[in-house]
């Protein structure tokens, strides 16, 4: 199951090919092994995931581990409705070199094919009872996957400001060195609770 050496393999000196081959040509091999190696990993452990959602949920979509010119800067997977297959909100799990984070979140790549509006996805601001999220964070699209997530019970909603084309995300994470706290079992099932908790959320989105 996941472990902090698998967000380890992810802080590699360069992401993209040709960097990689100009400048680590005797790594090259070692870097490509162990990432497709922690990607695997990932994927059987997103695939589990899945085993144990509700029949709601279609297939998660998992990213793999390279392009072909660059090896993947973190590990992606993302999870919707079966019934939402054409709509851009999406609940991801994402492992990066410093944690494990599982989101609501606007997928923007993908947001010109959607079905659905960022406006329908930014309702769901307005519609949840925030109380009920205290022990997860809430950030703004500014901010990356390696920014401060404010907690939910710490954030002024009186002061929500969105302009045009930006959103809000609500998650939970985990550090990657808290990683080697769980065992396979506890760590699968605080993934698949939160997903399950934050899918509440997720039905107010389209």
């Amino acid at each position: 199951m996941l472990k902090s050496t698998h967000a380890d393999i992810l802080n590699k000196p360069y992401s993209q090919m040709k960097e990689l081959k100009l400048y680590c040509p005797d790594d090259l091999e070692k870097i490509k092994a162990d990432h497709k190696s922690a990607w695997q990993i990932f994927k059987d452990f997103n695939l589990k995931v899945y085993q144990n959602l509700p029949n709601d949920f279609a297939k998660p979509h998992i990213q793999n581990w390279c392009n072909g010119w660059e090896i993947r800067r973190h590990f992606f997977a993302y999870y919707k409705y079966e019934r939402y297959l054409g709509n851009a909100p999406i609940i991801v799990v994402i492992l990066n070199k410093e944690r494990l984070i599982v989101s609501l979140t606007w997928h923007s790549y993908k947001a010109h094919l959607s079905k659905s509006s960022l406006s329908d996805f930014n309702q769901w601001i307005n519609d949840i009872d925030f109380k009920e999220f205290d022990d997860f964070y809430f950030w703004h699209s500014r901010i990356n996957e390696y920014g401060d997530f404010k907690k939910a019970c710490e954030f002024d909603y009186d002061k929500i400001d969105l302009k045009q084309g930006e959103f809000y995300r609500l998650g939970k994470f985990i550090y990657k060195n808290e990683l080697n706290n769980f065992n396979d079992d506890e760590l699968l099932d605080w993934t698949v609770s939160t997903i399950e908790w934050l899918s509440k959320v997720y039905e107010y989105c389209h």
